[in-house]
């Protein structure tokens, strides 16, 4: 017995422990234009257009948005034309229109989208703000009735722009929109209408954040961070941009990339942050960067892709002590989250103490995950670790949440602003959101980090003695904490540099205590220290405030302080005492605050502190025991509450955990002749009160058996897999292994009383494909026996075979194997085609190779040049009995089985909350959905690639990938596990040599649950194949604003939901292979630009036209003879939409009386039925007119069929195809509906006729 091999098996849920350690920069750049609406699922908000007009904006579940448009008074008889644009949607009444053309009107009075972003919805306002310039033929009678429309307190003349800034009443709008478009009364022209603006909100940039944090006041005591060195390690920098001219004193590069200079934009962007000039900016330096006179050291630590590694990273950290850097900004990080035991965390924290450097590091840009994201080197102790704020100081959705995995100490410690950063943008990149040819704006941890480096460059200047801890410690205790922010999001809060450096008193940054025990005897002591760096005493009220995040406080007295003030004396130091009494404070995670007050009640400092208590903790020891009773040496996976649980002494198999609940469990194989055997041993339900011994018992399992209706083996991988919630968090822990797995053993369990269980394994099963039995008088022997993969089938009726012995592989005698099976001993692994050309030369019915070893598993796959004759392996053992019988007299064997199994069992077993004594699937049609379903014979191979993959609902990853193979022109009976499992199923037309991968490509199904019982039939690639829109698919081809979303998939057949796009190779990094598509787009006659197939998004004008959409596929592959290539004209009439609009595509389905091999009998007359149905959301079709026309002769002559009506939007063509023993139908069909719209089918070699 041996635990699971790494390349065998995959445990799921010990992969999820780990994360990867890439170095990324830390910047959350969104797509270009877009923007974030502020709605969560199912919320709706309502903004008032400038026109009086109200718009309601709704987000469903799966993120899609919904407006609806309520006109003002007087106004119903307008359109109004919604645009989706860059993620903004636009809604423009029709009145509007000549206006906005004309440039008159800002497009941002109608983007409804940045009006909720900017709170200008009518939950935040009661108002619109807006910026009138006075027009040259405008009066000043007309402008005075304006103003007098808005609110009087709101009127402020701007004389630069000749405008006036006002806000208007929500309830006047509808009359200032009358007003502003009649001057005296008549309609006034577009050109000399005012000009009226949004008065939007500006978005956050440098000399708005540098004022955040409260920069300009230490810039204006004398402090610009003159002489302090920071290194920034990132992408490089573009020294030549005007913010960093002279500004860089050393540069290295580590990346191996272009050199130090910054092909990316990142780095350039947060160098000019910290310490740009803002000499691009104008006189005024607007945008200067936080701390303009320090020193920039720039490592280019990371490629001009932006990537990185961790010793890349390290080497930079290692280069910026050296250069004498006094601070150091990293705005980068791993994608995964640490404990701060990770290299580059420890690194930072060795060159922080020897060298004294601040290490100022990004928090990382994984919020919208939850807590536990913040990465490496992050998760640092010594970093200085920065999370990110937009404008009002509210928290940004990215920014990454702690507490730090492990020790669950408070991660990020502060935060700043980083959202919406306007700051130098390298030359030639295209990072963020463009301003101008000098600066970009971007978003991210990234662009926080260098405010806060910046403000410690200040700090470092006005304090030059203070170490590392010092400015950190000051920059943590002088934040301002957020309300409504958790301590383990923000941190102590937002950096407040001004308090920092000029304020006269300053904190313990960071008090991390714990663990302790609720067994503890003795309390905690722990000093926390106040410095005063003013010339007079200062008196600070203490006190301190904990909770967990559920709002528990600690028992009253048991987090104390040793007094509830301090007194400072001027130009020193004191200290303060804090207590804490685990066993009084109880289990659990508190964190909170140490606040320090002036006597007007004014915080001066703030420590950060964290508590853990846990409870009692007890030894626990594990054992396994393999089937023959042995110990074995491995260490089962232990997992509760607070995740994996680890060992404190490995090789003993020992480790300490706090009292709870747990999950222990390991898995073994067993080697048996005929493959593998799988075990798996779990308890779901330790209950951890006192030291304690653990055992796995592989002689406790049991096996599971798949009861089936009809002889069935194990074919294909076998997955297993566990689910386990405990205190509100979930682990699925799976386990896959190679088909030579035939059975499977499980333990059986108590029932779980607390929180969620489930054992589920996932089967394959068909007919037997070889079955061998050794001949006996008294009884018959199986022999555990494999095809090898290129050899030939045995009859499936059968076939008992004579056996001799051949000798060994190296000198193999084939004297009496004519019309026998000949046995050859391969004990050194001889090649075995080598010796089987022998064996057919001596005419061998057939060869029998005894294997070097007892498990001779082997798969057979039907693609690929065949063996002479069929080749057959057994194991040692078993050869070594076969040829002792042999010896000893006449000995045959028996053959049996199929590689054409009439019947697939596709089986999820589950047990729920317990695995019992007894584990049985029976599989019927009362917990089976029963499919009989068909493969059409489509080319020359005769088989064709198949998956059907299977989630339990709280999967995120289906474990089943390995290829199977099924034969074509063949029908067999699907019986798939019904329930709560979904399914989906894939079908590729080829072989594929990548049978270990998930498919890459083929006809796939919609993901569903299966209802038990019989269903109808289904049906995989039958004819007729052409593009098409399934019915009722999950991606419709729509129109969204000026957008054509096309998707129409380029393949599908006659099932309906059966889809699949252009296939690029048979498997994972195959290279694209047979399929070639075209596609072109017209509009009014006009071929509309940048259109290669009808799987895109196309941007269109305004005004209602009419399109033609062109679509042409084709396949060259010997697998793929019907349906060789199609035409698809459709045409359509198209406007601007509100919301997102099927398109009035008419789509065909067919129905046609093929056989399995896509044939209709030929000399006679057969009917092929046509239905004409619209996209779903749209009304059915009216008024449908069709034809349909064959061609016998590739398209060269057509005849016109006899069509009638029949049924709901069906049609009946009569087609007489010739007398000539084998051809091929073309077929073109034309529909058209009352509405204008058409559609033009050609298929060729669309089925076949033979007699």
């Amino acid at each position: 017995m041996r635990r699971l091999r790494l390349l065998a098996a995959i445990s799921a849920g010990l992969a999820l422990a780990a994360g990867a350690m890439i170095p990324l920069p830390a910047s959350a750049e969104a797509p270009r234009g877009t923007a974030t609406v502020p709605l969560s699922p199912g919320d709706a908000a309502t903004v008032r257009l400038i026109t009086g007009d109200r718009v309601a904006l709704t987000r469903g579940p799966d993120g899609r948005r919904a407006a609806s448009v309520t006109p003002g008074p007087g106004r119903k008889g307008l359109l109004f034309r919604t645009l989706e644009q860059d993620g903004h949607v636009t809604v423009l009444p029709s009145d509007a229109d000549a206006l906005v053309a004309a440039g008159r009107l800002d497009r941002g009075l109608f983007d409804v989208t940045a009006l909720l972003a900017q709170r200008y919805d009518t939950a935040h306002t009661d108002a619109l703000p807006l910026i009138v310039e006075r027009a040259g033929g405008m009066t000043a009678s007309s402008l005075d009735e304006l103003t007098g429309l808005a609110e009087k307190s709101s009127v402020r003349r701007l004389d630069s722009i000749d405008a006036h800034a006002m806000r208007v009443d929500n309830g006047d709008l509808g009359r200032f929109w009358k007003t502003l478009v009649s001057a005296d009364g008549q309609r006034t022209k577009a050109a000399d209408a005012p000009r009226v603006w949004l008065d939007g909100r500006v978005s956050a940039s440098l000399d708005r954040s540098t004022a955040q944090i409260g920069a300009p006041d230490v810039w204006s005591a004398g402090y610009r961070g003159d002489g302090v060195k920071v290194a920034v390690l990132d992408t490089g920098a573009d020294q030549k941009h005007p913010d960093l001219a002279g500004r860089v004193t050393a540069a290295k590069d580590f990346s191996g990339s272009s050199g130090t200079g910054d092909m990316f934009g990142h780095g350039t962007h947060v160098a000019s942050v910290v310490g740009g000039s803002g000499g691009a900016s104008g006189s005024g330096s607007s945008r200067r960067g936080v701390a303009p006179g320090a020193r920039l050291l720039v490592g280019k630590v990371l490629g001009d892709d932006g990537f990185g590694s961790s010793s890349q990273v390290i080497a930079g950290m290692e280069w910026a002590v050296e250069q004498g850097a006094d601070i150091v900004n990293m705005s980068l990080g791993s994608s995964g989250a640490s404990d701060g035991t990770d290299p580059m965390s420890l690194a930072l924290n060795d060159l922080s103490r020897r060298s004294g450097a601040l290490f100022v590091v990004a928090a990382g840009n994984n919020g919208e995950q939850g807590p536990r994201t913040i990465g490496s080197p992050a998760a640092a102790d010594a970093a200085l670790t920065v999370g990110a704020v937009d404008r009002d100081d509210s928290l940004a959705p990215f920014s990454s949440r702690g507490p730090r995995p492990g020790d669950e100490a408070v991660k990020p410690d502060v935060t700043a602003p980083g959202v919406g950063i306007v700051a130098a943008r390298a030359a030639g990149t295209t990072m963020g959101t463009p301003v101008d040819e000098h600066y970009v704006a971007a978003s991210g941890t990234s662009m926080a980090t260098p405010h806060v480096a910046g403000a410690a460059a200040l700090l470092a200047q006005r304090h030059p003695e203070w170490t590392a801890d010092r400015l950190k410690d000051a920059l943590i205790s002088s934040a301002v904490t957020a309300e409504g922010q958790k301590v383990t999001e923000q941190g102590s809060g937002r950096i407040d540099v001004r308090a920092a450096a000029l304020g006269a008193v300053s904190a313990t940054g960071t008090l991390a205590l714990g663990p302790f025990s609720t067994e503890a005897t003795e309390p905690g002591l722990s000093r926390l220290r106040y410095t005063n760096s003013s010339g007079k005493d200062v008196r600070l009220s203490l006190a301190v405030e904990l909770a967990t995040e559920d709002g528990r406080k600690p028992a009253a007295g048991s987090v104390r302080l040793g007094a509830d003030s301090v007194q400072i004396p001027a130009k020193s130091a004191a200290e303060a005492l804090l207590t804490v009494d685990p066993a009084r404070v109880g289990r659990g995670k508190f964190y909170g605050y140490v606040t320090a007050a002036s006597s007007d009640g004014t915080v001066l400092a703030r420590t950060t502190v964290s508590l853990v208590v846990k409870g009692p903790t007890h030894r626990i020891t594990l054992k396994s025991i393999d089937k023959d009773g042995r110990r074995v040496g491995d260490l089962p996976t232990i997992w509760g509450a607070d995740g994996f649980v680890g060992y404190t002494d490995p090789a003993s198999a020992v480790t300490e955990v706090e009292e709870g609940v747990y999950q222990v469990n390991t898995s073994w194989t067993d080697s048996a002749d005929d493959g593998e055997e799988l075990r798996h041993a779990v308890i779901p339900e330790v209950k951890v009160t006192k030291d304690m011994t653990v055992t796995l018992d592989a002689r406790t399992t049991v096996p599971v058996e798949i009861r089936t209706p009809r002889p069935a083996e194990q074919r294909g991988i076998l997955s297993y897999q566990t689910y386990r919630e405990i205190g509100g968090r979930g682990l699925t822990q799976g386990t896959m292994f190679f088909d030579s797995a035939k059975r499977l053993y499980i333990s059986p369990t108590a029932r779980v009383t607390e929180g969620t269980f489930e054992f589920a394994s996932r089967w394959q099963l068909v007919a037997p494909l070889l079955k061998a039995k050794v001949k006996a008088k008294k009884k018959q022997t199986e022999l555990g026996a494999y095809y090898l993969p290129m050899s030939p089938l045995l009859p499936e009726s059968g076939q008992t075979l004579t056996a001799v012995d051949a000798g060994d592989a190296d000198k193999p005698d084939f004297a009496k194997a004519r019309g026998r099976i000949a046995v050859v001993n391969n004990p050194s692994g001889e090649n075995e085609k080598d010796f089987v050309e022998q064996a057919a030369k001596a005419g061998a019915r057939a060869v029998l190779v005894v294997h070097f070893e007892d498990n001779s598993w082997t798969r057979w796959q039907p693609m690929g040049e065949r063996w002479a004759v069929p080749t057959i392996r057994i194991g040692a053992s078993e050869g070594a009995e076969l040829l002792a019988r042999i010896a000893r007299g006449s000995t045959s064997v028996e053959f049996s089985g199929t590689a054409r199994s009439p019947y697939l069992y596709d089986v999820m077993q589950v047990a729920r909350q317990q695995v019992p004594r007894k584990v049985v699937h029976t599989v019927s049609a009362s917990n089976s959905a029963v499919v009989p379903t068909t493969y059409a014979d489509n080319g020359v191979s005769g088989w064709a690639s198949e998956q059907r993959f299977g989630w339990r609902p709280y999967q995120q990853t289906a474990w089943n990938q390995y290829t199977r193979f099924v034969p074509l022109g063949f029908a067999r009976t699907e019986y798939v596990s019904a329930g709560d499992t979904v399914w989906q199923h894939r079908v590729h037309h080829r072989t594929t040599f990548f049978v270990d991968e998930p498919l890459a490509h083929g006809m796939l199904d919609q993901p569903r649950t299966f209802r038990a019982g019989r269903l109808p039939g289904e049906t995989w690639q039958g004819a007729i194949v052409r593009p098409s829109i399934p019915a009722g698919t999950a991606t419709p081809t729509v129109r969204e604003g000026n957008l054509l979303r096309l998707r129409i998939p380029e393949f599908t057949d006659s099932q309906p939901g059966h889809w699949s796009r252009t296939s690029a190779g048979d498997g994972l990094g195959e290279v694209p292979q047979g399929d070639l598509v075209s596609a072109d787009l017209y509009r009014d006659g006009e071929k509309v630009a940048g259109v290669s197939s009808a799987w895109q998004d196309v941007s269109v004008p305004d005004a209602p036209a009419r399109y033609r959409l062109d679509l042409s596929t084709a396949r060259d592959s010997e697998d793929w003879k019907a349906g060789v290539s199609t035409d698809t004209s459709w045409s359509f009439r198209s406007g601007h939409s509100k919301e997102s609009t099927p398109l009035p595509l008419l789509q065909l389905d067919y129905d046609v009386p093929v056989d399995a091999r896509n044939v209709v009998e030929g000399g006679r007359s057969h009917r092929v039925e046509v239905k004409v149905r619209a996209q779903k959301g749209l009304a059915a079709p009216r008024g449908v007119t069709l034809r349909v026309e064959a061609s016998y002769d590739d398209g060269r002559t057509w005849t016109t069929a006899r069509t009638k009506a029949h049924g709901d939007l069906g049609f009946r063509a009569e087609l007489t195809t010739p007398a000539q023993r084998r051809t091929w139908v073309t077929l073109r069909v034309t529909a058209s509906d009352s509405a204008g719209n058409t559609v033009r089918q050609t298929v060729q070699r669309a089925y076949a006729v033979r007699r």
